[in-house]
C-alpha cells in the first residue's frame, strides 16, 4: 500500500490522461476509477462505492488526489478514516456554469456537490485561471437557486484554498510518429510514395536523378542526412524534391485539360505554389507525356510529401512550413494530388452537446454551398449517446471526410493531426482544452471562440466572436491553404507540458509536502 490514494470516477479523456501520468511518475500510488459511463451517475453515486472498495486498513495514506466529479464530502462522511490525508480536489471542468439544453432540479445537485467537495478538501486545484474564476465568482448566484435559508460566505471560505495548476499534456515526439513503416513504402492518403532503404545521401541523390525525370525541373537537394533514429530501425524519410514553384498549378491545369470533363474556365492561383481547389468534379485522367511540356523556371521550391519536409526540422519547428507539395504521380493521379492539395479542417473534441458540433458542421454546410473544396477530419472520444447532428453530418458531407470517429491509438490521433490544417473549436462548455494545444502541437492552426478558457491561451488572432466570423475565417483558408501552412502559430506550447508543470505536481502529491500544509 503506497501513502497516495488517487480516485477518478470518470476514466476517460483529460481524465484519464492525468491519472495515468500521475500513476506513472509518481511512486506509490493506489488507485481506484470507475469507466467513463454515464457520467451523472458517477457524479451522484460514486463516493458509495469507493467508500466500499477502498481497503479499510488504509492509515498509511497520506494524501487523496481526487477529480471533482467525486463528492469528497460523501466519501470522507462513509469513510471517516480518510479525512486524516490530505485531500486535494482537481476540477477538470465545473457544473456552476454548464450548458444545460433543459434546467432540471437535479443539475442544481451536481454543482451542488462540487461546492461540498470544496468545504472539506485541503487544497483545490484549477485545470485554468477561467476555471478557477468562473467557479467562484458564480457560488453566490448560484446558491440563489435555494428558494430560502441559504447559505452565506462560501466564496470566502473556499477561495484561499484554490490555485491554478494547468493540465500537463505529455505531447508526441513528432519526428517519430513521421517515420516510414518497415515495409519500404508508404502509402499516404492513397498514393503511392517511395522510401529508400538504408543508404548514403549521396546514393539518395543519385536513385532520385535516376528515377525521376523532369527536364530541367528537377535538381537535387544537399540537405545532409535526412534519415531519422527510431527506436526500432533507421528509417530515412522519402527524398525531398525541388521543382518550380509553379509545377502544382501547371500539372493540375494539364491534367484537367486532358480529363473526360474539362473544365476550361477553373482559375489557377499561384500563392506559394498552392492553387484553386475550385476545380472540376468527375475523375481526371492525366497524361504522362504532358509533363515534357512543363516550361523551365528559375525560381524553385522544395516539394515532397509532409514528412519528409517535416523531417528535416526539430520538433520546434517542424511543421512551420506546411505546404503541401505535389508527389510525383501516375496516370489518374493528378484528380488525386488536386484533392491532397485542399485544406483538412480537424474537429478532435468529444462528441457531446456542449462542445456545439451543431455550429461547426452548419459552418462546414455553408462551406461546401459556396463551392469550396475542402478534407475534414472529425475525432473526438463518443459515448453510447451523441447528438444527431452526427448522424445528419456524416451523409451530407460524405465526399469531404479523411477520418471520421475515435482513433484506434493515440499515434494514429497523432497522425491525423500532423496532416490537418487548421483545428476548430467552437464549444460552449470548455475550461482548458487539451485536444486544442495537442493539435497545435502538431502544426494546425487553432479557431476558437473568444469565451471561456481560450483567451488565456490563444493570442487574438486565433479567435473568433461570431458564427459569421467563423465562416469568413475558413472561407480564406480553403481559397488559400497557404495562408495557415506557411504560418507560426504564437503559441508556447510548452508551457502546458509535463516538463514545465511536473515539479508543481510532484510537490502539491508530495506526502511530506502535505504534512507541512
Amino acid at each position: 500500500m503506497g501513502d497516495i490514494v488517487v480516485i477518478e470516477p470518470f476514466y476517460g479523456g483529460s481524465h484519464k490522461q492525468l491519472l495515468d501520468l500521475l500513476t506513472d511518475k509518481l511512486p506509490g500510488c493506489d488507485t481506484f476509477t470507475l469507466p467513463a459511463k454515464k457520467w451523472h451517475w458517477r457524479a451522484r453515486t460514486s463516493a458509495l462505492y469507493f467508500a466500499q472498495v477502498i481497503p479499510k486498513k488504509c492509515q498509511n495514506y497520506k494524501v487523496l488526489f481526487a477529480s471533482s466529479v467525486l463528492n469528497l464530502a460523501e466519501l470522507v462522511a462513509l469513510r471517516p478514516d480518510l479525512s486524516t490525508t490530505h485531500k486535494i480536489l482537481y476540477f477538470h471542468e465545473h457544473q456552476l456554469v454548464y450548458p444545460v439544453r433543459k434546467q432540471q432540479e437535479r443539475d442544481f445537485q451536481y454543482g451542488y456537490n462540487q461546492i461540498l467537495s470544496c468545504m472539506v478538501a485541503d487544497r483545490v486545484l484549477f485545470n485554468s485561471k477561467y476555471c478557477m474564476e468562473s467557479f467562484l465568482t458564480s457560488i453566490t448566484s448560484f446558491m440563489k437557486l435555494i428558494p430560502d435559508n441559504r447559505p452565506n460566505g462560501l466564496e470566502e471560505q473556499i477561495r484561499p484554498k484554490c490555485q491554478v495548476l494547468y493540465f500537463p499534456i505529455v505531447y508526441p515526439r513528432l519526428k517519430e510518429l513521421m517515420v516510414a513503416d518497415d515495409s519500404g513504402s508508404n502509402l499516404k492518403n492513397g498514393c503511392f510514395q517511395s522510401v529508400p532503404s538504408k543508404e548514403t545521401v549521396l546514393d539518395k541523390k543519385e536513385k532520385l536523378i535516376n528515377t525521376i525525370s523532369l527536364d530541367s525541373a528537377v535538381k537535387t537537394i544537399d540537405s545532409g542526412s535526412i534519415g531519422h533514429q527510431s527506436n526500432r530501425d533507421l528509417s530515412p524519410s522519402p527524398p525531398l524534391l525541388i521543382m518550380q514553384r509553379t509545377v502544382y498549378a501547371n500539372l493540375t491545369l494539364l491534367c484537367q485539360n486532358n480529363s473526360k470533363n474539362p473544365n476550361k474556365n477553373a482559375e489557377i492561383e499561384e500563392t506559394d505554389s498552392s492553387c484553386s481547389h475550385s476545380l472540376a468534379s468527375g475523375n481526371n485522367t492525366g497524361n504522362p507525356e504532358t509533363l515534357k511540356s512543363i516550361p523551365n523556371m528559375e525560381e524553385s521550391t522544395m516539394i515532397g510529401d509532409e514528412e519528409s519536409r517535416a523531417l528535416v526540422s526539430d520538433d520546434k519547428g517542424l511543421l512551420n512550413d506546411r505546404s503541401r507539395l505535389l508527389p510525383i504521380v501516375a496516370d489518374g493521379q493528378c484528380r488525386r494530388s488536386e484533392r491532397e492539395s485542399s485544406l483538412h479542417i480537424v474537429w478532435p473534441h468529444r462528441w457531446e452537446h456542449d462542445k456545439n458540433p451543431e455550429l461547426f458542421f452548419t459552418t462546414l454546410y455553408k462551406l461546401a454551398e459556396m463551392g469550396l473544396d475542402f478534407r475534414l477530419s472529425v475525432l473526438g472520444e463518443q459515448f453510447s449517446e451523441w447528438p444527431e447532428i452526427f448522424l445528419d453530418a456524416h451523409k451530407k458531407l460524405a465526399n469531404y471526410i479523411e477520418h471520421w470517429g475515435y482513433q484506434d491509438s493515440k499515434e494514429d490521433y497523432y497522425r491525423v493531426l500532423i496532416k490537418a490544417d487548421v483545428v476548430v473549436s467552437t464549444a460552449d462548455h470548455e475550461f482548458f482544452g487539451v485536444a486544442m494545444l495537442e493539435a497545435v502541437h502538431c502544426g494546425c492552426y487553432p479557431l476558437c471562440p473568444n469565451k471561456l478558457a481560450y483567451p488565456e491561451i490563444f493570442p487574438k488572432e486565433y479567435l473568433y466572436n461570431t458564427s459569421q466570423q467563423l465562416i469568413k475565417r475558413l472561407r480564406e483558408f480553403c481559397r488559400h491553404p497557404n495562408l495557415v501552412r506557411k504560418h507560426t502559430v504564437k503559441v508556447d506550447v510548452t508551457r502546458y507540458s509535463w516538463e514545465q508543470l511536473q515539479k508543481e505536481y510532484l510537490t502539491y502529491l508530495s506526502p511530506t509536502a502535505a504534512q507541512q500544509e
